[in-house]
């Protein structure tokens, strides 16, 4: 009994249950605030419905958990420098079990999302689901290891947790005439505020991945990775944080200047008294951070922007 619990445990651990949690907060808010609110200005309905929908999230959820289990499975060397206190396979989970895991939730989660692709009557849209499969093994045994290209995978793989979810609404949407034509007059908008989500996405997560490889510099780089501070040295990049910080606070710049002029002022004011001045915050203490501990500590700031930009989507909601 206690071995089973144990074991339990284990793998709850091993899938991040508060990465998953974020990743079905933000496809339910992109649904429920940012699509169902713009279609509800033209009386339109959405034509995704809500079990198919239920079952894109699990989809997506099974295939990012058996995501982490793999990248787990092939890092337990490293792991064993960079954050020995928090591993789990070899310790809680033997590393056998671990791969079974990994292809347990990854084949179930493409099972449902060719059978969502068909719900929607586009079955090539599911081949989307074995591409993420994929990349997020090549990321594990590959692209972690090169410069540049793990953390860039990673940002892409995030973005597409907001893509996905319109990505289907929109072949779901097309399939159905009369609601296409009642939805049409927001489509353009929709997609923009989407990719706008979607670009904010991609650019925390890629700052908070090469914070993560500062932090976990001495186990990569006795295991022979190439990462960016492994590379170029903590300094560089640091300065490549900085920049891409920047980057982040000039989108939202541009991003407000379409919300004042769309007059969405709840939202306005939000990115710039919440976000920028965090986004600010996290490229000061990036230029000044010196330890492992600080640079942990500004992954989890890092991750608590991401949290809070996913969260402003209930302004749309409530502008409206």
């Amino acid at each position: 009994m206690e071995f089973g619990v144990f074991l339990i445990l284990g793998f709850l651990k091993i899938i991040r249950i508060p990465n998953l949690l974020i990743i079905i907060l933000t496809q339910y808010l992109l649904r429920i605030c940012i699509i169902g609110t713009f279609y509800s200005i033209s009386a339109a309905k959405s034509s995704f419905g809500h079990i198919d929908f239920v079952l894109l999230v699990i989809s997506t959820v099974l295939i990012a958990a058996g995501g982490y289990v793999i990248n787990d499975y092939f890092n337990a060397e490293t792991d064993k420098v960079n954050k020995p206190s928090k591993m789990v396979i070899g310790t809680s989970v033997e590393p056998a079990t671990a791969y079974k895991y990994y292809w347990i939730l990854t084949l179930t989660g493409n099972i449902l999302g060719f059978y969502i692709s068909f719900r929607v009557h586009y079955f090539l849209l599911g081949f989307i689901f074995p591409a993420i499969s994929m990349m997020l093994w090549y990321y594990s045994t590959r692209y972690q290891k090169t410069i540049l290209w793990g953390n860039l995978a990673v940002s892409f793989l995030s973005a597409m947790v907001i893509l996905i979810v319109w990505l289907f609404e929109f072949f779901a949407l097309r399939a159905n005439p009369i609601g296409y034509t009642e939805a049409m007059k927001q489509l353009e908008l929709i997609s923009v505020i989407v990719a706008a989500y979607a670009v904010f996405a991609f650019l925390t997560t890629l700052i908070r991945e090469m914070i993560k490889d500062i932090e976990d510099l001495e186990g990569d780089r006795s295991a022979g990775f190439r990462t960016l501070p492994v590379v170029l040295g903590t300094g560089k990049s640091k300065g490549i944080i900085t920049a891409f910080g920047i980057m982040t606070m000039l989108t939202l710049g541009l991003c407000q200047l379409l919300l004042f002029r769309m007059h969405l002022m709840l939202v306005f004011w939000y990115l710039l008294i919440a976000l920028q001045p965090s986004i600010l915050y996290l490229i000061f203490q990036v230029m000044t951070a010196r330890s492992k501990t600080d640079f942990h500590n500004l992954s989890s700031v890092a991750k608590i922007i991401m949290v809070a930009g996913i969260l402003s989507m209930q302004l749309f909601y409530i502008s409206y």
